[in-house]
Formats: structure tokens, C-alpha cells, sequence
């Protein structure tokens, strides 16, 4: 396996007390970004809002914290795959000619892109802490690769929801310092990944690597068409 995914990369660390418990169930979760995708493509969602007012309330302050992000004209793609390579041989990594995986793993993630100024942006909606978890990090170093873009100008805006206090709208900052420690962080990880699966293969190792998803490439969309996000 060289492509890995966040839900890849929990399940090597899900020992490591490195943030907060959720606050709702995952079903919950998954419900509400279902329902907000629903919104963004246009599509009826009144019979279900009605039926449930935690929703409700949670759709109306994603509205009051970013009222742009639900225009119909809007400079945004949601929930769409990237990618970038992670070259372990920085790391003085090496592997047996009879591995089969290569140098190097691909890290993929999915998120939303605004273009703020011609320049992306990254949002997050959920019902979460609004602080800076390890998967927000993983997502801001992926889409500063991904984009080929200096890490300074890059953001991360989370529309943090929460049962039954106030949402919040939190803006997080990115730099140079925090892109070389998530990228070394990665590296450990993957290095312990990559021995765990050799331990539980045990001589199977001969399985055919998983495929690499081809990323959304924003080079073929026409921007100028679309209006972009204002914050």
C-alpha cells in the first residue's frame, strides 16, 4: 500500500492521546456533511431540516458564520481528493529490492478549496473543538504541496459546530516551521506504519499495491467563470 489516507494514518496512531474525544457519535458526523453537500449541490433538503432541529440549527450557523460558502455562485469545491507524494528517502529510509512498495508514499486527503484572491484556502465544517487537530494539520501540508504554494499563504478556516454551545468560526495560520514538523511527523508515522504491516503480512508482502485515486485537477476548471469566496 503507498497511497495512504487519514483513515489510514488512525489507525497507527489510534493509541496516541493526541486530541480530544469527538463529540457526537460518527454517524452524526457523516449525516451532517451528507446534508451540507446536499446544500451546496442545490438540492431539497427543507423536509429534512424540519424533521430534525439539531440539524436545523447546526445549517443555520454554518449560514451565520459563512454566508458566502452558500451562494450559488461561489469559488469553491467541496470535498474533493488531493494528493501529494511524501519521498521517504529524505528520511535516509531504504528498502529491500524484494519490497513491494516504493520509496515513497503518496498522502491523500479530501477538503474543501476556496479560491480567496485567486490563492486557495482550505474550510472545514463539522461538529468539533475548534482547535488545530493532527488531520487539519495533514490537509494544510498536503494542500501546500499540492498547490506548490508557500506555506504562509496558506489558511484553514474551521466552522467548528458543537451540541449546545455557540459555533464558532476559527482561522488558522500556516508556516514553514509547522510544514516541517507535520512533514517529519508523517514520516515517523509512516515508518511505523510500514512496520506494523510488515509484521502482519509476514511473508504475504507480494500483494499488489493499493491504486492510486487520480486528484481533482483544478488546472481544466474554468475560474474566471465563477465568483470567488469572500471571507
Amino acid at each position: 500500500m503507498y497511497l495512504l489516507t487519514l483513515s489510514d494514518l488512525n489507525q497507527t496512531i489510534h493509541t496516541s492521546p493526541l486530541q480530544e474525544p469527538p463529540l457526537v457519535p460518527s454517524y452524526l458526523q457523516e449525516r451532517l456533511q451528507m446534508l451540507v453537500k446536499q446544500i451546496l449541490m442545490g438540492l431539497p433538503v427543507d423536509p429534512i431540516l424540519n424533521s430534525h432541529p439539531q440539524f436545523q440549527q447546526w445549517v443555520f450557523q454554518l449560514k451565520e458564520l459563512a454566508p458566502s460558502l452558500f451562494l450559488p455562485q461561489r469559488k469553491l469545491f467541496f470535498d474533493i481528493p488531493i494528493q501529494t507524494k511524501l519521498d521517504r528517502t529524505k528520511r535516509g529510509v531504504t528498502e529491500e529490492n524484494s519490497s513491494p512498495y516504493p520509496p515513497f508514499k503518496v498522502i491523500q486527503v479530501r477538503t474543501n478549496v476556496g479560491l480567496v484572491k485567486g490563492t486557495p484556502r482550505l474550510f472545514e465544517w463539522a461538529i468539533r473543538h475548534p482547535v488545530l487537530t493532527w488531520q487539519d494539520r495533514v490537509k494544510l501540508w498536503v494542500a501546500t504541496e499540492f498547490f506548490e504554494i508557500e506555506p504562509h499563504k496558506l489558511q484553514l478556516i474551521v466552522l467548528a459546530l458543537h451540541p449546545t454551545k455557540p459555533a464558532k468560526k476559527v482561522q488558522f495560520a500556516w508556516d514553514s516551521k509547522e510544514h516541517r514538523k507535520t512533514q517529519n511527523w508523517l514520516l515517523t508515522t509512516i515508518e511505523r506504519e510500514t512496520e506494523q504491516t510488515v509484521v502482519k503480512l509476514n511473508g504475504y508482502l507480494t500483494s499488489q499495491p493499493k491504486e492510486v485515486v487520480t486528484a481533482i485537477n483544478l488546472d481544466e476548471i474554468n475560474l474566471d467563470e465563477i465568483n470567488e469566496v469572500s471571507i
